[in-house]
């Protein structure tokens, strides 16, 4: 097939463009940035990489046309960040205006499938949680009214290389703050690593080779998925403390836990998602588990950590 990827250069994109590559399809990258994971594939004849804008009409027009599938993962993120950090009018814009003009485009252009990432359903009042319950909104009215086939694919807290931090790479157009490459940064770095609130907030950590794996799921799947919300998580979940005594375990060593203030945007949920339409729709159950992809998340970090600040 050929497949459009928009923000296929970032953390969750970049594995998918990998499998979506070992299977043998025509892939094209649209994203601000060309990260080096996008630059290995500059040899592969599959694999096109365009530097643009998800709003350049024009330019997504030209992208979207004659593909047999999009992937539409470009999203300003960040839950603080997106009200202490980024203009929240440029956080609406691109999340939802540029994702309804793909939608668009994609009805458009007859494309036979768009999969759009969203977050769990929690209570929390910041512009990329509200964006995000948003665009799975559209996706159901496109679906229903328009003729596209928009699945959406709700994502807990996803861990592995390659996911950015705050004082990531300085070329990369957003970094932000995630719980588990934070932890492992701060802790090489000899810093404390603080924890919002108590710690006793929970969260689905989901593996990025299982989020990968169930993009192509249900990138191949020949069951009619429109207008679904398609769950990527296994009914379980860690509280950050459980984290961080995971990764001490996982890694040997000792992380220096300072507790601190909630940030803005933010309260202690319990967050858990249902693997029912995974298994029903995708016949796919999440394979990796915490230790195993801590312990290759980990080394990814001790490496990027050398580079950079050695």
């Amino acid at each position: 097939m050929k497949i459009l990827v928009t923000g296929g250069a970032g953390f969750i994109g970049s594995h998918i463009v990998d499998r979506m590559l070992s299977e043998g399809h025509e892939v094209t990258v649209l994203d601000l940035w060309e990260s080096d994971e996008m630059k290995a594939h500059s040899d592969n004849p599959n694999f096109q990489f365009v530097l643009g804008n998800t709003l350049d009409d024009d330019l997504v027009d030209g992208l979207v046309s004659g593909k047999d599938r999009v992937i539409h993962m470009a999203a300003v993120l960040g839950t603080s960040e997106t009200i202490t950090t980024y203009d929240v009018e440029q956080v609406a814009e691109v999340n939802v205006v540029g994702t309804v003009k793909m939608l668009k485009l994609c009805r458009k252009h007859k494309v036979g499938r768009v999969l759009i990432p969203t977050t769990p359903d929690v209570t929390w009042l910041n512009p990329y949680k509200i964006t995000k319950a948003a665009i799975e909104k559209f996706a159901e009215l496109f679906s229903e009214n328009y003729g596209v086939e928009a699945v959406c694919l709700k994502l807990g807290n996803i861990y592995g290389a390659r996911e950015r931090w705050l004082d990531g790479p300085k070329e990369a157009p957003y970094n932000y703050q995630k719980v588990i490459p934070t932890i492992l940064m701060e802790t090489l770095k000899g810093n404390q690593f603080n924890i919002y609130g108590n710690g006793n907030q929970k969260s689905e950590y989901i593996y990025v080779r299982d989020v990968a794996e169930s993009f192509y799921r249900a990138l191949t799947s020949e069951k009619d998925l429109g207008g679904k919300v398609i769950h990527v998580g296994r009914d379980e979940n860690q509280s950050v403390n459980q984290i961080i005594d995971a990764v001490e375990e996982a890694w040997g060593r000792k992380v220096e836990r300072n507790y601190v203030d909630m940030r803005p945007g933010e309260h202690h949920v319990e967050i858990t998602l249902d693997p029912t339409l995974l298994k029903e729709l995708l016949d796919y159950e999440l394979q990796w588990d915490l230790p195993e992809g801590l312990k290759e998340t980990i080394e990814y970090y001790e490496k990027a950590y050398s580079e950079l600040y050695w």
